[in-house]
């Protein structure tokens, strides 16, 4: 997977302040090919000006060496050797020890009766299913290294040292067989004064041959839920807030199907362990009925899925929440003492009430899931307010005398302090108090 610059809780909390709830962040990989194209380009030249300082230097004297020229122009001499080279390759100049200007030079850069055509290598890239080019936007180089090539391969040393080899390139829609015609007729059908939003070549004559290599562009979509309302938007994952206005002829395409995504969990053992992954229903996309429900996920599974996420040793269907929009953790006294480790993490997200679980590898077409935590315990409410009390005072540097004082306040606040292995802040309780009765009976 690619480098993605979604701001994941800006996206969010802007979601959040429209009253709408984000659920999941599904990936996809859209069909696209990079036309590999040589083509014939009428598009000034920026050198157009040196290359016209030469040509009159050679019809003053046409025994003018490179270096004599390049004296003459204030130049490098290496330019003016390229240059000549390059209108030799047009016919523009001819001969080798003594030049010459060729009528068609004389036509093009002195009278300009004919346009310059240079024959030039050129990169189109074209939608995977109708061939129309994309937006000139995707040209920049944060999208281009985002594509995934057909040829590219990621190796890498698995746990057993055996090296393996990863190909990231997954397109969840399949290409279009190529149609060169077709191709021709979307480019040239696009005016002259739109080509530079489509990135193509303002001059572009010909096209003279083909090439091609299958990529894809990684798209992501939004699972949301506002009031009764399920729906899925598309997001654009290197834009920070999710702006889908370039990729938005992509969205066309594909928003039937999208509209019917729903998040799904994949169970399976390896080593006698059970494993887990979030995973999409895009494979049987096609069967789906229009967006009822944003998830399809069993309580075994889940269950199976939060005990690895969050260490716990076991789960009761009283401690899960499995709706058609939401998964959870609804905590009680029993499922803090299952937690194995990493019991802080687990309460700082009991306090935010949510958490968001990431896979970096999206290979089963789910990249963020958000978790929901409840609780309607009245111990683990205590605990939760005995973790913010440190955590405050922690922050702020309170005096420990006065952070005593307030956790005495709780009944529990033993049972509170052994579950948050604070045993150091525990000891110098006992200390306090053993010691105030000790002063007492002296007294």
């Amino acid at each position: 997977m690619g480098s993605f610059s979604l701001d994941i809780e800006r996206y969010y909390q802007s979601k959040k302040e429209e009253g709408i709830e984000l659920k999941s962040i599904a990936y996809i990989q859209y069909p696209i090919y990079c036309i590999h194209a040589t083509i014939l380009d009428s598009t000034p030249d920026p050198l157009e000006k040196l290359d016209k300082a030469i040509i009159n230097c050679i019809l003053l004297n046409n025994e003018m060496s490179s270096l004599d020229i390049a004296q003459f122009l204030s130049v490098q001499k290496r330019g003016v050797e390229l240059r000549i080279e390059q209108m030799k390759s047009e016919r523009l100049i001819e001969g080798e020890n003594s030049l010459n200007v060729t009528e068609l030079g004389r036509d093009i850069l002195i009278f300009s009766k004919e346009k310059r055509l240079q024959k030039r290598q050129h990169n189109f890239y074209l939608d995977g299913i109708d061939f129309k080019p994309l937006s000139s936007e995707l040209y920049s180089a944060k999208y281009l290294k985002s594509f995934f090539n057909e040829n590219e391969f990621t190796y890498y040393t698995n746990s057993r040292g055996d090296t393996k080899s990863y190909k990231p390139f997954k397109p969840n829609i399949v290409h279009e067989p190529l149609i060169k015609e077709k191709i021709f007729e979307n480019i040239f059908n696009i005016p002259e004064n739109k080509r530079e939003t489509w990135a193509i070549p303002l001059g572009l004559e010909e096209i003279e041959t083909i090439d091609f290599t299958k990529m894809s562009i990684p798209v992501l979509v939004g699972l949301l839920k506002k009031g009764d309302k399920l729906f899925r938007e598309l997001l654009d994952p290197l834009a920070v807030t999710g702006d889908s206005s370039r990729i938005s002829t992509i969205e066309s395409k594909i928003y039937d199907k999208i509209q019917k995504l729903e998040l799904r969990i994949n169970t399976w053992k390896y080593n006698e362990n059970e494993k887990f992954a979030f995973a999409s229903n895009w494979i049987e996309i096609d069967k789906e009925k229009e967006g009822e429900r944003l998830q399809f996920v069993t309580n075994e599974d889940l269950k199976k899925a939060l005990k690895e996420i969050y260490f716990i040793e076991s789960l009761s269907d009283v401690n899960i929440i499995n709706t058609d929009f939401e998964i959870g953790l609804n905590v009680t006294e029993e499922l803090i003492y299952n937690i194995k480790s990493n019991r802080r993490e687990f309460l700082g997200n009991l306090l935010r009430t949510r958490d968001a679980f990431i896979d970096f590898s999206t290979s089963q077409g789910i990249w963020v899931v958000f978790i929901k935590f409840k609780t309607e315990c009245k111990f683990v409410k205590a605990l939760m307010e005995i973790f913010h009390v440190l955590k405050v005072s922690k922050a702020k540097g309170l005096k420990e005398d006065d952070v005593i004082q307030k956790l005495l306040e709780y009944d529990n606040y033993r049972k509170a302090l052994v579950l948050l292995e604070e045993f150091e802040l525990l000891e110098k309780i006992d200390i306090n108090q053993h010691m105030h009765i000790e002063e007492l009976v002296n007294e």
